[in-house]
């Protein structure tokens, strides 16, 4: 008895929804049906008459309907989350090098407030893109924690699109997918893991984000792992807190099965960590030519790779 009631209310609610996608259908249709017989009265060309009898025709077949609106929610999707036009790659220069001091910083402030206010304004509702445009010397953590209070740094990695906020909270499962306005969200944000200090101060400090096709988040360090980022790019990474400026450069890069070797932050003596250091710099996929010690602070960016079944891992250690 149960069976039969559940198989009579799948079939009403099959018949409903056929009714209300046949009814869209007919309204959806119906203006391209008039305007297709409009053109066919005026010019009395065939294509319109057969476009005239294919609309007319349509009006009747909810499928078609219903693939349109397939089709435009693919769009859309596409559109929101996967374009990648004007993704535009950051360069450690001279400029963002410098210690810059407060006069300093006013000025350019006052020379990007403009561009910074075009980007926040902008109707771009990609966050990554929206950060991505801005001066990593004119940003101001007051304000950005004002409204977004998780951000401990500002990350830009020469040759990349990589040019956000980091944020870090309690654990390294939360912002895997929710951005930085904590709002549910599959592209997630770039955070700091938990266990580091905002002050930059362990020995090995690690960046997550994740590998994304529309070159946002980490995806565009797949440019560190090519002969031409290796050959032309000064290999910087810069750091920004609200205690100052961290410049680093890359000594190792590569990819690896998931593990959580490399995700050491800390180490009981100086051996383990020289061990550590000569591991991570023996995996690279170039030699960087750069020596590595205990007296050196590190960093650590960790994506997926392509296939989402590996890990890409880039180390830098603090140069200034």
């Amino acid at each position: 008895m149960i069976k039969k009631f559940f198989h009579y209310l799948l079939d009403c609610l099959e018949t409903g929804f056929y009714t209300i996608c046949l009814v869209l259908s007919n309204g959806f249709f119906f203006y391209f049906y008039i305007i297709s017989l409009f053109f066919e009265k005026v010019f009395k060309l065939s294509i319109f008459k057969k476009g005239t009898n294919f609309f007319k025709n349509k009006q009747k077949d909810p499928v078609a309907f219903l693939m349109i609106v397939l089709v435009l929610f693919i769009g859309i999707f596409l559109h929101t989350y996967l374009y990648v036009d004007n993704t535009e790659i950051k360069y450690v220069d001279e400029e963002i090098l410098k210690d810059v001091t407060d006069e300093e910083k006013s000025t350019v402030q006052e020379k990007t407030i403009e561009s910074d206010k075009e980007t926040y304004t902008s109707n771009e509702i990609n966050l990554y893109r929206k950060f991505g445009k801005m001066n990593i010397n004119s940003i101001s953590f007051d304000e950005l924690k004002s409204e977004y209070s998780n951000v401990v740094s500002w990350i830009m990695v020469d040759g990349t699109n990589v040019n956000y906020p980091i944020v870090q909270t309690t654990d390294n499962d939360f912002y895997l997918n929710h951005d930085i306005t904590k709002q549910p969200k599959g592209s997630g944000w770039t955070f700091m893991d938990y266990r580091n200090s905002v002050n930059l101060d362990d020995s090995n400090t690690i960046f997550y984000g994740h590998n994304l096709l529309n070159k946002t988040a980490f995806g565009s360090l797949s440019n560190v792992f090519t002969d031409k980022w290796f050959q032309n790019s000064n290999h910087y990474i810069v750091v920004r807190t609200p205690n100052g400026k961290h410049v680093y450069q890359v000594f190792s890069c590569y990819y690896i099965d998931p593990e959580v070797y490399y995700l050491q932050t800390n180490f009981y003596n100086n051996n383990d960590y020289q061990v550590f250091l000569d591991t991570l710099k023996g995996r690279s996929n170039y030699n960087f030519g750069l020596d590595v010690t205990t007296s050196d602070k590190i960093i650590t960016l960790s994506t997926c790779t392509d296939d989402n079944k590996g890990r890409k891992v880039i180390h830098a250690k603090m140069v200034e």
